[in-house]
């Protein structure tokens, strides 16, 4: 599971190698990974108060807070403070091209899945808000 999570870290480094930018691509990967799970910590609460507890209202207390900060936390620790992500990072580039591609069609359907239910998340509220 943490080899995924460092492939993940990889494979937002590499796209941010390729795309200008002024900021490090350790960084942005970084930032990436952090916003892609704040959308699926959040998603995951819609989802919970849609099909699990419709009377549960979602603030912005401990119990909502706590997950993400520990999300920052670890991406500090993985990514920030260590350096040893360049060790995977290495590792991974020695992959044959075959084994690459599929690790990006992977991290492409991770992302698209995050997304999607981000999404759909969103619409199942306003539905339920009659904001829509």
């Amino acid at each position: 599971m943490i080899k995924a999570y460092y492939y993940l870290f990889y494979k937002f480094y590499r796209f941010g190698e390729l795309s200008p930018s002024s900021f490090p691509s350790d960084f942005t990967s970084t930032f990436a990974i952090t916003v892609l799970e704040t959308i699926l910590i959040f998603s995951l609460n819609f989802f919970y108060i849609d099909f699990v507890n419709k009377d549960y209202v979602l603030t912005f207390n401990l119990q909502t807070i706590a997950p993400l900060v520990v999300v920052f936390i670890v991406n500090y620790l993985a990514f920030i403070r260590s350096d040893k992500w360049k060790d995977y990072n290495k590792e991974f580039e020695q992959l044959p091209t075959d084994v690459n591609n599929r690790g990006t069609a992977i991290v492409m359907g991770v992302v698209l899945v995050i997304i999607t239910s981000m999404w759909y998340s969103i619409h199942v509220m306003s539905v339920i808000t009659g904001i829509h």
